[in-house]
């Protein structure tokens, strides 16, 4: 159902007792609005703003009502354990209506800052500070146990000149440390596990799925580019990553160092990448995220155009992949129990990896190594594991403190699904929200995307550097 068939504009209108009038409306999605409202408590020479989320209490499905109970369950859990998390400061509730009072960020959300307002186009020491404040934030959630699984620029929020960053939309969040709703978040930001497309995994883990959406988030920051649509070998852009991981220096004006470290968040054995902590090392210790002056000489010419200062303003950046895309709901939120040795590479393997059809190339760079018609799994690199030893590893951890069984449920943990962007949402009958075009993206169908049949994929280099290209 459509919000403007659910809930007015509120604009205008009083809610808390008296409190909070709600000046404008800035978001809106499937199942609620946004506004920005002042508190009437506040000194006039100095008003307080607050971002509040409406949200309809009638007539919900029985899923409805569990998905809000768990947003305001877990979004509360995490509110107070890092600066860097949107605040919940109060729960208002009315007879028709629930309101979220949250933080309210002017500067907007980190897709505005990167791409509308170009803050952090080759300013290396504002992307290094912003993204560990971004880092904080999530390593505080992933310490109470709880995991975002839609970690994008459309859910995080920043002040004014693009720091003082905060995490939003805990809509899709989750304290299952092992999950099966497959196919949650937003398709440019899950891992491959997550989107189990071409592979058949029982479980993944959250934990790392959200340090694989901080490397995509992390290369927005850098380059105002996505490196892929999808991470499966249905994606051109991923594939020839699968063919060569050094593949984005080749799209990408990216340092060498730079590129050792998306390399080590963007391993196919989710508990072989990166830990935050030492993420979070790696990047405090980095120069710089661009190649110099003498390789940009040396790079391609589709890179060298990337590195221009014009680039952020022609390409069209991050939305510009956007495909197959069905509204469902949205976050609309304009603000939006692990150890500490989980945060170790250490894990259970992951099973085999199947890959559907074959990899030819019919134009590569001549660094590419061959690819036959008939390509492996082993022959692109990816390390198989068998599935027997992930259960034995499910036979000895429990997850979150429930078992197994409670993980394979449909809603995999208390608490409730709030409005997201672009975002996948877990395979249950849950109508969640989706957000506008910016803040509140359209975001993917719940269930996983069902992919059409098609003939073996073909490789081109020329395709996927065009979608990097000014345009």
């Amino acid at each position: 159902m459509n919000n403007n068939e659910v809930l007015p504009n509120f604009s205008g209108q009083i809610v808390g007792n008296g409190r909070f009038e709600l000046v404008d409306m800035i978001g809106s999605g499937s199942y609620g609005n946004v506004y920005r409202a002042l508190d009437a408590q506040s000194d006039p020479c100095e008003p307080v703003y607050y971002a509040i989320k409406c949200l309809p209490k009638t007539e919900l499905s029985p899923e409805r009502i569990v998905c809000q109970r768990r947003e305001i369950s877990l979004h509360s859990l995490v509110s107070s354990s890092s600066p860097h998390i949107c605040t919940l400061h109060e729960i208002i509730e009315e007879e028709l209506y629930i309101y979220f009072v949250l933080d309210y960020c002017a500067g907007g959300d980190l897709y505005t800052a990167i791409i509308e307002d170009r803050i952090y186009q080759n300013n290396v020491p504002l992307i290094k500070r912003a993204f560990l404040e971004l880092l904080d934030g999530v390593h505080a959630c992933h310490q109470l146990g709880v995991y975002h699984r839609d970690l994008k620029p459309e859910n995080i929020l920043c002040r004014q000149g693009g720091l003082d960053i905060r995490i939003a939309d805990f809509g899709l969040a989750t304290k299952s440390r092992l999950s099966q709703e497959f196919g949650v978040g937003s398709s440019y930001y899950m891992s491959p596990e997550c989107i189990s497309r071409e592979m058949k995994y029982p479980h993944y883990s959250p934990l790392h799925t959200d340090i694989w959406s901080l490397g995509v988030i992390l290369v927005n920051m850098v380059s105002g580019r996505n490196p892929w649509r999808f991470a499966t070998p249905s994606d051109e852009g991923f594939l020839g990553y699968l063919y060569n991981v050094d593949f984005l220096r080749e799209i990408l004006p990216i340092s060498k160092p730079f590129n050792e470290i998306l390399k080590r968040i963007f391993r196919l054995q989710p508990f072989s990448r990166i830990s935050l902590p030492e993420l979070k090392e790696e990047i405090l210790k980095l120069d710089t995220f661009y190649m110099s002056d003498a390789e940009l000489r040396d790079a391609p010419d589709n890179v060298r155009e990337a590195a221009h200062d014009d680039y952020y303003r022609r390409a069209a950046p991050l939305t510009n992949l956007i495909f197959n895309q069905v509204v469902a709901d949205s976050t609309l939120v304009n603000c939006s129990s692990t150890t500490s040795n989980f945060y170790s590479d250490g894990g259970p393997p992951y099973p085999k990896w199947t890959y559907r059809g074959s990899a030819t190339i019919s134009r590569r760079p001549s660094d590419l190594p061959p690819v036959s018609a008939n390509r492996t799994p082993s022959q692109l690199n990816i390390q198989t594991f068998e599935a027997q030893d992930y259960r034995l590893y499910e036979s000895r951890n429990s997850v979150s403190g429930c078992s197994m069984r409670s993980v394979s449920s449909g809603v995999e943990s208390e608490g409730p699904i709030t409005p997201e962007t672009h975002a996948h949402e877990p395979a249950i009958d849950v109508a969640d929200f989706s957000e506008g075009q910016t803040l509140d993206e359209p975001m993917l169908a719940r269930m996983p995307v069902k992919m059409r049949s098609k003939q073996p994929r073909r490789f081109s280099f020329r395709n996927v550097v065009s979608r990097f290209k000014i345009f």
